[in-house]
């Protein structure tokens, strides 16, 4: 293997397991019960949830900026999927959690694609 699709192929084995397992955060922390979250002051989840989104999709704009579309439109759609789900584990969905989830994913790409600018594309 050269060394060009050994790059490659490290870069999309990184991609991928940060993916995952920033998402099986996201769930699990949205899906927890709320009596065993800490509380803080008034509306600092939605900050946490645009960190967790952005988290999940600075990867993707930093290794395969290629796909931001179509894995930022897949990032919203698993807030959304979270928010809906959430009574389920006696949580409450909210809109503006949804909101924030996808103002992160745009943070996240911004930061992805500059930083991609930055340190690899100079």
């Amino acid at each position: 293997m050269n060394t060009i699709t050994a790059t490659f192929a490290h870069s999309r084995t990184v991609w991928l397991l940060l993916s995952i397992v920033l998402a099986a955060t996201i769930a699990t922390l949205t899906l927890m019960p709320q009596a065993s979250m800490p509380v803080g002051p008034q509306g600092v989840d939605k900050l946490y949830h645009m960190a967790a989104f952005a988290a999940l999709i600075f990867p993707t704009a930093l290794l395969r900026p290629k796909w931001c579309l179509r894995f930022g439109c897949l990032a919203i759609l698993y807030g959304g999927i979270i928010e809906a789900i959430q009574p389920v584990f006696g949580r409450s969905a909210d809109m503006s959690d949804f909101w924030a989830d996808g103002l992160g994913v745009a943070m996240g790409i911004f930061l992805g694609l500059a930083t991609r600018r930055i340190f690899f594309e100079l």
